[in-house]
């Protein structure tokens, strides 16, 4: 299993979501695990590319059906 990092550049988030979902999913992140680099990386370390995905098409559907 291949195990992602939350180490993603915010660029990249842009190409993918498209900014406004970006800086919700960010939002979004921060009020769930917090601020914090630590917090976040226990709270995914165990998603796998796949999972993270599925999410990004996920919010991608939500984008645009809003």
């Amino acid at each position: 299993m291949t195990v992602a990092t939350v180490e993603v550049p915010f660029e990249a988030l842009v190409k993918e979501l498209g900014a406004k979902r970006a800086i919700e999913f960010i939002t979004e992140i921060r009020e769930c695990y917090g601020d914090s680099v630590v917090e976040l990386r226990k709270a995914t370390e165990k998603l796998t590319f796949e999972e993270i995905e599925a999410e990004i098409k996920k919010a991608k559907n939500k984008e645009t059906s809003d």
